[in-house]
Parts: structure tokens; sequence; C-alpha cells
């Protein structure tokens, strides 16, 4: 081997250099029992904990703010603002069967009156069609997407069933009769629903 100080040829297992005098292999022992005692003293286990965090906690930092996001999203529409949405929609009814309406009105002969009364309730069933269509397709009425709103399942949040809906509907006979106390109950209820709502386990959301 070599001296690393004077850069000559010197025996093997010389332990000092005769030439100048340098400590031949000492620092390298050194070095070497010193990284030895590192590795002995950091146990496995220790730089586990350290580096890496369990999968299960990962999951829970994910999933926590994702469901706290999704309760936050979910915000019920008001008394006025449905009020709008149902006004309006009343307008496009009111459209629809307007020939009939005038039909009624300018007839003289009974003939006349007859059909428009049978034109009337023709489009009025054909009114209801299109808005039980709109809502199991669209999940509002034009009314409510106007207002960027849609109904729900008031359980979980997700669209309603059909029997749900065609529920819905016939229960706005029971928020009319009482003077209409059960549309009323909108802006009273925590999660802003009607007894229509209540009855076909709905709500409405905006989007």
């Amino acid at each position: 081997m070599y001296c690393e100080q004077c850069g000559k040829r010197i025996a093997e297992t010389a332990k000092f250099c005769p030439y100048c005098g340098n400590a031949v292999g000492i620092a390298d022992s050194v070095q070497s029992q010193q990284s030895v005692k590192r590795e002995i003293s950091t146990p496995p286990s220790l730089e586990t904990k350290q580096g890496a965090i369990p999968a299960s906690l990962e999951t829970r930092q994910e999933s926590t703010p994702a469901s706290q996001e999704a309760k936050q999203e979910q915000k019920y529409v008001g008394f006025w603002a449905r009020f709008a949405a149902n006004f309006l929609d009343g307008i496009l009814i009111s459209i629809l069967l307007s020939p009939s309406i005038f039909l009624a009105a300018t007839s003289i002969r009974p003939e006349g009156l007859i059909v428009a009364i049978a034109a009337f309730w023709g489009l009025d069933i054909l009114a209801v069609v299109i808005l039980l269509v709109l809502w199991y397709k669209k999940q509002a009425s034009i009314g409510k997407m106007a207002i960027s709103a849609k109904i729900v399942d008031a359980r979980t949040g997700k669209a309603p069933t059909k029997n749900q809906l065609i529920g819905r509907y016939f229960a706005y006979l029971l928020s009319f009769l009482p003077l209409g106390l059960g549309f009323l109950w909108i802006a009273f209820d925590s999660k802003k629903q009607g007894w229509h709502d209540k009855l076909a386990g709905t709500a409405v959301i905006y989007v």
C-alpha cells in the first residue's frame, strides 16, 4: 500500500510510514467503527416510525376533508327561491293551457265548450307528464333549473326514485289544502321541506 501523506510505497502491515512518520490505517478504522455504532444505535423500527405514515391514517386524512366538503355543498333552497321557481312553472303551464282557455272563453255553442274543456284537461295532463319527466330526467322543473336547484332524496342526497317523484306530485294536494300551509312550512323547516317533500322523502338543494 501507499502512504496517504507522502505517497511512497510501504509494507501492508505497517502502522506508520517509515519516510514521513504518518499514521497509516487508523483513520479508516475509526470511520468504520463510527459507522457501525450509528447502524447499531438506530433501530429499523425507529426509521419506519419517523419516515412512514400508516395507510389508515392517510386514508382518514384524505376522506375527512372530502366528506366535510360534500356536507358543505348541500345547501337547501329556501321558501322565496322555491316560490319564484314555482311561479315561473305556473306561467309556463298557463301558456300551455292558454289555447283551451281562449277556446272556452270565445265558444258560443255547447259543442265548442265541451271541446274546450276536453282540450283543457288534455293539456293539463300533458303538463303533468312533462313535469314528471323533467323531475325524473333532470331532477328539476324548468323553474328549478332557472335557480340552479334540483330535487334529491332527503336521506341519501341522490336522485329520487320514480315512486318518490309520483308521490311527491300527488302530495302537492295535501300542501295546498290547508290554505297552502304545506308550502309555507318550507320557510320554517330546518331542511326547507314542504309537506309534500316530507311525505315523499325528498328535499330541494342548490346544484
